[in-house]
């Protein structure tokens, strides 16, 4: 079977127990289970290095969309290592 990434989003009270309700594609047996937990206010792994100049084209390229994007107020937030890693799996299952 291969690895599944779960992603539940949940208010955790003050007694901390959490209760998670599998999908029914999870199979009954012995499995490992990893959790992360994210920060309420997750800082970006690799922070936007605007002091650093563009070594080709195509990064001054994109410097100059992400720039205007800023501007614009149409910069998406940056995403989370759960929705990057959901993202990769997504991409990989994909036939190409």
């Amino acid at each position: 079977m291969p690895m599944q990434t779960l992603t539940f989003e949940c208010e955790i009270k003050p007694d901390r127990h959490l209760v998670l309700h599998l999908p029914g594609n999870v199979v009954p047996g012995r499995h490992r289970i990893a959790l992360v937990i994210d920060p309420p206010n997750p800082v970006p792994i690799i922070p936007h290095m605007a002091s650093m100049p563009a070594r080709t084209p195509l990064w001054a390229q994109l410097e100059a969309l992400r720039q205007q994007a800023e501007a614009e107020g149409t910069l998406p937030n940056a995403l989370s290592m759960d929705e990057i890693l959901s993202e990769v799996q997504r991409l990989r299952g994909r036939v190409l």
